[in-house]
């Protein structure tokens, strides 16, 4: 019975990267365009929820959303969620109407079609290279300047042992503090059970609970108060998955 479970959990998994995958490519031609003017992004970031709300539909999964205040679409944020699936991105588009740029590692940027996010809207960061990082810094600051809002993963990678965190890196918080906005926490429940990617693949489908946090301000923080910036974000995620548990 528990061979028979498993399989059925590789299988949906299998199922839910060719919905994700195939979804794309008949969106590609509608990406493609949009993405070619700067004017357009907010209306691909529009796409990119389409694109994540049928991905959901034809694979089972309901998200619930948790607002603890009403956020402002025309002001600048900085996301900070806790990253445990490749369920992490999709959601996030259902959790935010404004518009918004997601900063990750290089790799994402080798991947052919998928990468035209990355020459677009998005920002990728290579890590290995200072001269790159920092310019992929000023990207970043230069898109907060003209409003929008960036979703940076403060643990930089997928969580090698879910829902425990990994530890935040400072980068997201320096900028916030150097800009002045807001940090948004925001935590990812259920992901993890629900779609795992490593040596073995498996999922299901269910019901994934977010918890979107409300903003913390850096107004009058100095580049001093960094740590305690990025220790406050870790411990309202960290306390908000005890508090919610795991279903």
């Amino acid at each position: 019975m528990k061979k028979t479970g498993y399989f059925l959990k590789v299988i949906w998994a299998y199922w839910y990267f060719f919905v994700f995958v195939l979804l794309f490519l008949l969106l590609f031609p509608f990406f493609y365009i949009l993405l070619s003017n700067k004017k357009w992004y907010p209306a691909a970031n529009n796409l990119r929820r389409v694109w994540a709300w049928l991905i959901f539909l034809f694979t089972g999964i309901i998200y619930s959303i948790k607002r603890e205040s009403k956020l402002n679409k025309n002001q600048a944020y900085i996301f900070c969620p806790n990253h445990t699936s490749y369920l992490d991105i999709p959601l996030f588009a259902m959790c935010y109407q404004g518009h918004f740029r997601f900063m990750a590692k290089l790799e994402l940027s080798n991947i052919p079609l998928f990468n035209i996010f990355f020459r677009t809207i998005d920002i990728s960061v290579n890590r290995g290279s200072i001269t790159e990082s920092y310019k992929a810094l000023r990207i970043a600051a230069e898109s907060i300047e003209e409003g929008d809002s960036l979703v940076i993963f403060p643990e930089g990678k997928v969580a090698h042992h879910p829902p425990k965190l990994e530890k935040f890196k400072a980068g997201p918080f320096r900028l916030a503090i150097e800009k002045q906005v807001s940090v948004v926490p925001v935590t990812f429940l259920d992901n993890w059970q629900m779609l795992y990617v490593d040596k073995k693949i498996w999922g299901r489908p269910g019901i994934a609970r977010i918890v979107v946090h409300k903003p913390i301000s850096t107004i009058g923080l100095t580049l001093d108060d960094i740590e305690s910036l990025q220790i406050k974000v870790q411990d309202i995620i960290e306390n908000t998955i005890k508090e919610y548990g795991s279903k």
